[in-house]
Parts: structure tokens; sequence; C-alpha cells
């Protein structure tokens, strides 16, 4: 019998029971459950004493420098009182628990909970414009020595462009890949001519709105995952990108982003250059979201990756960047 390689396996949660009682100290482990595949495995945990969140990073994901770091940022905002999902510190004294799988070594880490659900309720754009603020503002003296990716032109247009052009070269869109190339070009030129007057720190890379939970007058932020250094200004517009994805171009003008970025300018203010590069970074952040989708096919599966699917993506690039002036 041929033995084959292995891209991702799901790691049983009846089998994560023992390890997890064993290395932590949060009570009896009454329940774990699989709850969500993305760009991680995510488990909920019900023990006794709370519910938490183990997180399993898909292997050739990230490697353990760079989870490293994610901990460290974490536990710097936790030190600052930032409301985050916190790792939770093992028996020995570690952050990390390493799981010997099928396509190899894959790490774990242990989160505390974000009580509450997603909202987009207008209070809630409100609350997270400016504990986002709050939260760039307590990342400013943020030092790490660790091994990360930094969220530059390399991360966020080079490197997903390259994925991109396999899948629509299969599919003989080679206008789409003109188009595509030329409007990266135009995109790293813009953000290239005004960079060093951008306001650049530690981000969080995902703050689409559904990495936060609310609950009564709170907030938890979560998955700090594709965070690192980069422009606070594409940080804050990927909130905006969030908002208008997908929408026809009457509804560019967003009422939840004008609440959030209105309160988060009450508590750290945006240069002229930050608000100007955000329609950019939206643009940007599009061409990044289709590089992880084709990059991660072999996981995710590239049947969805159709015609529709490049049709809807693209038709939105190019209706932001008229509306904006990109080209």
């Amino acid at each position: 019998m041929l033995k084959l390689p292995v891209y991702h396996s799901v790691i049983s949660s009846n089998a994560l029971v023992p390890v997890i009682n064993d290395l932590y100290e949060i009570g009896d482990v009454l329940e774990c459950s699989f709850y969500e595949n993305g760009l991680n495995d995510t488990y909920l945990l019900k023990t006794s004493i709370d519910k938490y969140i183990l997180r399993i990073y898909k292997a050739h994901w990230r490697n353990k420098h760079e989870i490293d770091f994610e901990v460290e940022l974490l536990n710097h905002l936790n030190k600052k009182n930032i409301p985050v999902s916190a790792p939770v510190i093992s028996k020995d004294g570690g952050y990390l628990i390493e799981l010997e799988a099928p396509e190899g070594t894959r790490y774990a880490v242990l989160f505390t909970f974000a009580k509450g659900n997603y909202s987009d309720e207008k209070v809630s754009c409100e609350l997270y414009g400016e504990q986002v603020a709050k939260m760039h503002l307590a990342m400013d003296d943020f030092e790490c020595g660790q091994q990360r990716f930094t969220l530059n032109l390399d991360h966020l247009l080079k490197e997903p462009l390259q994925s991109i052009r396999k899948p629509l070269s299969h599919r003989h869109r080679q206008e789409d890949i003109v188009y595509l190339e030329s409007l990266s070009e135009v995109l790293a030129n813009s953000i290239t001519e005004i960079s060093t007057e951008l306001d650049w720190g530690a981000c969080h890379g995902d703050l689409h709105g559904a990495n936060v939970h609310f609950y009564e007058d709170t907030l938890t932020h979560f998955d700090f995952d594709c965070g690192g250094f980069g422009w606070r200004a594409y940080d804050v517009s990927v909130f905006l990108w969030s908002r208008v994805r997908g929408k026809e171009r009457e509804h560019f003008d967003n009422e939840q982003w004008t609440v959030f970025l209105d309160s988060y300018q009450k508590h750290k203010v945006l240069s002229e250059n930050d608000l100007k590069a955000i329609p950019i970074f939206v643009a940007i952040r599009e061409i990044w979201l289709m590089g992880l989708h084709t990059g991660n096919s072999q996981v995710w599966s590239c049947g969805w990756q159709n015609d529709h699917y490049f049709n809807t993506n693209l038709q939105f690039l190019r209706n932001w960047c008229e509306v904006h002036s990109i080209q």
C-alpha cells in the first residue's frame, strides 16, 4: 500500500482532551469541539471553570518564531489593559504546544474565550473605532526580537499576485493577468510615493469586524494571526474593505465605516496621507485576499475558485479603482 503525503489533517477532539488536562490548570475539560477550519484549526473547550479557544496552526503556515511574535504582542496588549483574547500559560511556563501530525509538526496555543458576539450596529462600530485606536496607541512601543513577516508591499501585493497568476492562466484569462499586473504596479507606486509619511507600527492585520466580540458595553479583540509590523492605514482600511467589497458602486459610501473612522480619530488622528492611502489599501487588500485563497487551494480546495469567483472579485476591484481614480 502506498503511503502518500498529507497537506492537512484534522486532529481528533477526543485525543486533545487528555493533552489539555495534562498541560494546563484550567479545570477539567468537559467538552472539546472542532469549531472552525479556517487559516488554522479552531477548537472550543468547555472546562469546569470557563471556556477557552485552542488554535492549532496549520503546518507550513506559521513557524514557531512567527507564533511567538503573536504571543508576545498579545501579552503586551494584555498588560496594557487592551481587551484581547490572551494566550494561556501552561504548567511548565510556556505557551506553544508541539503536536506531531501526519503532515509534520504543528503548533497549538490556548487562548482565553472572547465573550459575546459579532455586531455591526452603529454603536458597536463606534466602540470598535475607539478601541482600535487605543490598541494602535498601545502597540506604538511594542518591540519583539522574534522573526515575523512584515505587512509591506511584497507581503500584501507581490506575493499574492504570484499565487493568482496560476489559476487565471489555467482558465485562459490572460487579460485579467495583465490587468492585475498593471494595477498592482499603480498601487505599489502610489503607496511608495507617500510611504515615508504613513504611520507605521504593529498591526492586527485583519480588522474586518468579525475578529471582535461585543458584550454589553465592552468588546474583545481576537485572531491576530495576520498581524505584524505594517502601515496603520492598511490596518484600518480592512474595516472599510469588509463593508464595501462585493457591493455596487452606489453603496461604496458606508455609514458604518464613517462612524468607525470618526470614532478612531477622536483618539488617534490619521494624517492626510494616511487618509489618502486608505482607498488604495482597500484595493490591495482585495488582491491580498485573492492570493490567500488561491495560494491555499491545496487545503481549502479550488472548485469554488471558478469564473464566477474571479468575475465577482475583479469587477469589485475595477469598480472601486474607477470610483477612486486609481489607474
